[in-house]
């Protein structure tokens, strides 16, 4: 399995994510919900996937929605339910600053995460065009568990988080988060088999 790996801005969610990767790479019609797009399209929606989902109040599997998206990453660090937070807070006749600062994760930032695409050798897309359903079957449940795996290993060697004057400290986060998917449309190996996973930079503090 290869991975190619590129840096996410705040605007590039919304100019290419949200209108074409979410769809898998095609056109997201203008004015369109998420999920009716995706369904439109036979694109199955993205999951949350990640050992530190709990941190955020988000669980493995959980369907990843436009307004996490958006916050987590077109936002420049917003909690995935900043909004709920925002609202809660304002009921509770809290100030607006206050409210908004309370769904910000750390400092906001023009690089909002890092997309993984991971893609199986040229020679398992082969035996994917070739195989019947159940060898399809298992390539695609092969090439999750790859993926597991190495976001596994990303959050326990790779990850750390740099604090202090010019980022001089640093310190492993005990658990990463990322939503994954969708996954592409179904015509074909190539698109069956590859996935995007958007790994946020930002970080929480968790229970102690």
């Amino acid at each position: 399995m290869t991975a190619d790996i590129k840096v996410i801005r705040a605007g590039q969610m919304y100019r290419y994510y949200l209108r074409e990767t979410v769809v898998g790479d095609g056109r997201r019609p203008a004015r369109t919900a998420l999920r009716e797009a995706q369904e439109q399209a036979g694109v199955p929606a993205g999951r949350w996937m990640g050992r530190g989902l709990v941190v955020l109040g988000l669980t493995p599997g959980q369907e990843v929605t436009e307004a996490q998206l958006r916050n987590l990453f077109g936002e420049r660090g917003r909690h995935p339910y900043a909004d709920r937070i925002e609202a809660d807070l304002l009921a509770k006749d809290a100030s607006p600053k206050k409210a908004f600062k309370a769904g910000v994760l750390g400092r906001r930032v023009t690089v909002t995460g890092v997309d993984f695409v991971f893609r199986p050798q040229p020679t398992i897309y082969l035996l994917w065009a070739l195989g019947d359903e159940e060898t399809r079957r298992v390539i695609e449940a092969a090439h999750e568990r790859a993926i597991e795996r190495v976001l596994e290993w990303i959050e326990d060697e790779v990850a750390v988080i740099r604090y202090g004057k010019d980022g001089i400290y640093r310190v492993r986060p005990s658990r990463c988060g990322a939503p994954a998917g969708p996954p592409p449309i179904p015509s074909g190996a190539t698109r069956r088999t590859r996935r995007s996973c958007l790994s946020s930079t930002r970080s929480a503090r968790g229970p102690r």
